[in-house]
């Protein structure tokens, strides 16, 4: 558990530290001009957020090389969990019993990558816990700004 805890606890501080990097580029480019469309700057920061969540993943599940067809695995997979969850908005029940469909489609093939029971649950937790780290993050910028 304590393994676990001090994994997550670097996970926060470089999710910190890249996010930060993040800010002094777009000041950058809000400054230089070359982010002068609303659209531009939303579609960079998505980006910039993919990239952590990316990275995250590879930490979080300690992706190797041996490891190599997990992306193409969880992309599709990640893409029907959005889906199910987007189109389900009323129906709590119906979303729930979607996901585990999801879920069961892909288990196999995420067992045959990552070999460890271990870590295919983790593969059902990323979201949540890299949505957990960022709004975190985003708290306590929040409370920076009101300082």
């Amino acid at each position: 558990m304590d393994a676990r805890r001090n994994e997550l606890t670097k996970m926060k501080l470089l999710i910190s530290h890249i996010f930060r990097k993040s800010l002094i580029i777009l000041a950058f480019l809000l400054v230089s001009g070359m982010a002068r469309a609303q659209n531009p700057q939303r579609v960079e920061r998505l980006a910039r957020l993919q990239g952590l969540k990316i990275e995250f993943i590879n930490r979080y599940l300690k992706l190797s090389s041996a490891d190599s067809g997990f992306w193409q695995v969880y992309t599709p997979y990640n893409m029907e969990m959005r889906r199910a969850k987007l189109n389900s908005t009323d129906d709590i029940i119906g979303m729930e019993e979607k996901v585990l469909t999801i879920r069961k489609k892909y288990q196999p093939e995420f067992r045959k990558i990552l070999v460890s029971e271990d870590r295919v649950q983790k593969v059902y937790t990323i979201d949540r816990e890299f949505n957990k780290l960022v709004r975190e993050e985003m708290q306590k910028r929040a409370e920076k700004i009101r300082q």
